[in-house]
């Protein structure tokens, strides 16, 4: 049954829509979240191959955008903005559960938010007419706040009281249901999103569904390939699994609404295949 909870927070975001209410809550939750595999993670380590993480995030979005252009300038951009959305803070928790290399996934969360929180506003206005201006300062302080937090807390608790680092390690088993709170919550932020809140056609949210699918598939396939032997589960979860709230925010502060779309459908394909990887890992025990 705990490898279905993820399947279960999904369906109940989608029909219990007004929980939208407490997505004030995804950034605590997700900060107490991260500090469990935090406690497991040296800061010292740094993995330079995530580099081919950012070249891959920054390669597939322009490359999506440019395909799409000629036939729909407005679904190149939203491709665009779901694809360029860096890896997940959430990722190192995912990775945790997979049994993965934790410092791995977390090297490339420091990596990709850092250089797409600084490049992101000189390709929107590239992209956009008139130029968008997006604070570089707001978006670090975001991330900074939401990741570095409980990495610094976690990096304390290890070297101050060894005792409490031990307690606290057992208790590891919370940050699956966290996870879980939070998927529910952001996905109940999405369906109330479509719902209520947007007038876009049918035809048209099945349009930008079905390319949120595709990029979804194709960063988690060409992750793997980047990863190789030796990091192909860590590389496919660091350039699949996407910080989809940042993108939202992204669309929602700066963009046309209808931008946070392709991010929020997004959200629910890496989730469903976070899933289905529990289930896997689970039934391999």
């Amino acid at each position: 049954m705990k490898s279905f909870l993820p399947i279960l927070a999904i369906l109940l975001g989608i029909i219990s829509s007004q929980a939208h209410r407490y997505a004030f809550l995804i950034k605590y939750l997700l900060m107490l979240m991260l500090f469990f595999p935090f406690l497991k993670t040296k800061i010292t380590t740094f993995y330079l191959h995530t580099i081919w993480i950012v070249v891959a995030n920054i390669a597939i979005a322009f490359s999506v955008y440019f395909v799409i252009l000629p036939f729909n300038s407005e679904l190149a951009l939203l491709c665009f903005i779901t694809a360029i959305t860096p890896t997940a803070t959430a990722a190192p928790a995912v990775i945790a559960f997979l049994k993965g290399n934790v410092e791995y996934v977390a090297s490339s969360v420091l990596l990709t938010n850092s250089v797409v929180g600084l490049m992101i506003p000189l390709f929107l206005s590239w992209l956009t007419t008139p130029e968008t201006s997006i604070s570089t300062s707001e978006v670090f302080q975001s991330i900074g706040f939401v990741f570095g937090i409980p990495l610094l807390i976690a990096q304390l608790v290890k070297e101050v009281n060894s005792s409490l680092h031990k307690f606290l390690l057992k208790q590891n088993f919370l940050s699956f249901y966290i996870w879980n709170i939070l998927l529910f919550l952001a996905v109940a932020r999405a369906a109330h999103f479509i719902i209520y809140e947007s007038s876009t056609t049918p035809q048209r949210i099945f349009l930008i569904a079905a390319s949120s699918l595709m990029l979804c598939i194709l960063n988690f396939g060409i992750g793997k390939w980047i990863g190789g032997r030796q990091f192909a589960l860590e590389s496919s979860q660091a350039l699949g699994q996407k910080n989809t709230m940042f993108t939202v925010w992204l669309a929602f502060s700066f963009l046309n609404p209808i931008m946070a779309l392709g991010p929020m459908f997004y959200l629910l394909y890496h989730n469903l295949y976070n899933s289905y990887q529990l289930i896997k890992v689970k039934n391999a025990i």
